[in-house]
């Protein structure tokens, strides 16, 4: 069984009280399937909206790039699959943009000295259900043979402690070159060490995404980031749809 996610509660008690009268709508909707599935955006809120286009701030920033897309800390698979679409969106036939998901799909295990346990940072939390992992690879299938070079897979999801599969995965595919990193999974030893792994293979313009940079509740993301880049060597610039997202572009 997953772990249902708390997230710090920033809104007010008006929105919280429009969003369930929101679920209702949603429940309730008076369309089919087909219609629901070219008509998403009627029920995306404003921050779901702003994710999709920080992501997409991200993906243009290496267009011109070769390498693939690694994400650290897939959880539900968003935005593997945002990725996905937005390389079907701006470069269809770069089948060597692949993209490279890695999690343990059961959630934190072992939180560390350098992070803050929380309802969030606590073992067990983002964990999806049992065999999700098969399930998020079927739906990737799907985005990929609706368009171009479907005969060419270019996404891989790998299973593990990322501390550990990307060491393996960066050994054993000598020709990588990591073009874009997001980093979603907050703590500080899986971060730094896939931070440490990949380094060797970035390139001039390489792009380092983090979800929880200079946040006060995970800092453990923050001295990984630290530790490993030097950051006096590198601009940090935030995003301008979620301020929240920070990222480097390696010089």
């Amino acid at each position: 069984m997953s772990t249902t996610i708390t997230s710090q509660n920033r809104s007010s008690e008006s929105a919280v009280q429009a969003r369930e009268n929101l679920y209702r709508l949603f429940k309730e909707r008076p369309m089919k399937d087909d219609e629901l599935l070219v008509n998403l955006a009627m029920f995306m809120r404003s921050g779901s909206l702003a994710k999709i286009l920080f992501l997409n701030e991200m993906y243009q920033k290496i267009i011109d790039l070769p390498g693939i897309i690694c994400e650290f800390g897939v959880w539900m698979g968003q935005s593997t699959i945002t990725f996905e679409n937005l390389r079907a969106v701006y470069e269809p036939y770069n089948y060597q943009r692949r993209i490279v998901g890695f999690d343990t799909f059961s959630g934190y295990t072992g939180i560390g000295d350098k992070d803050i346990p929380s309802e969030i940072i606590s073992d067990g939390v983002y964990s999806v259900s049992q065999g999700y992992e098969h399930y998020l690879e079927e739906l990737l299938d799907y985005h990929e043979k609706e368009n171009v070079m479907a005969h060419i897979k270019k996404h891989s999801l790998i299973k593990g402690d990322a501390s550990i599969t990307c060491k393996d995965f960066i050994e054993h595919n000598p020709e990588v070159i990591v073009a874009m990193a997001y980093f979603d999974m907050a703590l500080y030893e899986p971060t730094k060490n896939c931070l440490e792994a990949i380094l060797p293979r970035l390139i001039k313009g390489s792009v380092l995404v983090f979800d929880e940079l200079c946040h006060p509740n995970y800092p453990g993301e923050t001295q990984a980031v630290f530790e490993v880049l030097q950051t006096r060597n590198h601009t940090i610039r935030r995003s301008k749809f979620l301020p929240d997202r920070s990222y480097i572009v390696i010089e």
